[in-house]
């Protein structure tokens, strides 16, 4: 092939607008000893290619994806939670160190106390406190429907081992079969001083 057809080629292959028999004709072309100089630098690019393309994955490889995504999903949703309690502390301590300091006088430190005050300030705070907490237990709640979806697929995994169990078994149920027709001739077969 010569090489404008090749500059061609290489230029739809760049757009992504090559079919796979041009590609590989393309790969063919870089496999040859001989290039001309200002395409010798693709030959690895495309002899990289070409050895992705013979390499085969391993059979447990969709097993592997779909576990390590799970494992991902749990991690990522572990780590959320434990941000969201995080969060949720360090705003109880600031509401804590705010009321203080303001019921408090700290040039002073005498305590203006005032028992009416103490019960608005409490009655806001535990307001306050509630409300975070319905907001919590809310986003909580939809996390649990996650959690009972990941049973669920456990539960699948578990059918898919009794559906290899099945399979496993198919042989022997075909060996009982034959073993009842050997022992078992058809009544047609069965001579006539015998069926009485």
């Amino acid at each position: 092939m010569s090489s404008q057809k090749i500059e061609k080629l290489l230029e739809r292959y760049f757009q992504g607008e090559t079919s796979l028999a041009e590609e590989q004709a393309l790969r063919d072309f870089f496999s040859k000893e001989e290039l001309p100089r200002h395409l010798a630098e693709l030959r690895d690019q495309f002899m990289f290619l070409e050895r992705e393309a013979r390499e085969e994955l391993p059979a447990s490889f969709e097993d592997d994806l779909f576990d390590e995504i799970d494992r991902l999903e749990r991690s990522s949703r572990s780590t959320r939670r434990t941000y969201i309690l995080y969060i949720s502390g360090v705003a109880a301590t600031v509401l804590i160190m705010v009321t203080l300091f303001f019921r408090f006088d700290p040039f002073t430190r005498e305590a203006d106390f005032n028992q009416r005050e103490a019960e608005t300030a409490f009655a806001e705070a535990s307001r306050i406190l509630y409300f975070v907490s319905d907001k919590f237990n809310t986003g909580a709640k939809s996390l649990g429907k996650v959690a009972r979806f990941d049973e669920g697929i456990e539960d699948l995994k578990n059918v898919k081992r009794f559906e290899e169990g099945v399979e496993k078994a198919a042989p022997v149920s075909k060996f009982n079969q034959i073993t009842k027709l050997i022992t078992n001739p058809a009544p047609e077969k069965v001579p006539n001083s015998l069926k009485q």
